[in-house]
């Protein structure tokens, strides 16, 4: 009259993304490159745009060239430390409405600077900046859409455990499950 038991444990477990902590290799990825160069972009259009005092617009310019600065300098550092996966919601479609509404923004004010360009030297060099930061910005939007339509996502992928547990019992020559 023995009595056998038999258990089958299976476990499944998805790896998580990489850890929070500094990944220098996102500035050899194209995102990480056109980041970088929006902040260049970006910074040499204010310091260009407060050389000369030019009325009314450069107030504007000011306005957009160092609110993208700061806010694509914090995107570039939540990015470089993965702390952006993170996050809840849908991540890149956050990124890409920001890329867009920057792109307008830096556009309107290249043209605002582009107006006023016969002043002086320096406002034609802002003028030329925002349109090039208006062109990188715009890339930058594309290859978000793009990311955002084909389905990648930022986030974080958990470890999840899966445990399957099948016994047998064997009675008198019979098996029972």
């Amino acid at each position: 009259m023995p009595t056998t038991y038999e258990t089958k444990t299976t476990t499944t477990t998805s790896s998580p993304s990489p850890t929070i902590g500094f990944h220098p290799e996102y500035l050899r990825t194209l995102p990480g490159i056109l980041k970088v160069v929006e902040i260049v972009l970006a910074l040499i259009t204010f310091i260009c745009a407060c050389v000369v005092y030019w009325g009314s617009g450069q107030g504007w310019v000011e306005f957009v060239s160092m609110s993208a600065f700061l806010c694509t300098l914090i995107y570039l550092i939540l990015h470089l430390i993965n702390l952006i996966s993170r996050f809840p919601g849908p991540q890149l479609l956050i990124e890409f409405i920001y890329y867009c509404v920057f792109s307008v923004l830096f556009l309107i004010a290249a043209i605002v600077a582009a107006a006023k360009a016969s002043a002086h030297s320096s406002i034609g060099a802002t003028a030329f900046f925002a349109f090039a930061a208006t062109a990188v910005y715009a890339v930058d939007t594309f290859f978000q859409f793009r990311a955002w339509r084909s389905g990648q996502d930022g986030m974080a992928t958990n470890t999840t455990t899966t445990t399957t547990t099948t016994s047998t019992t064997v009675e008198h020559g019979q098996v029972t499950y």
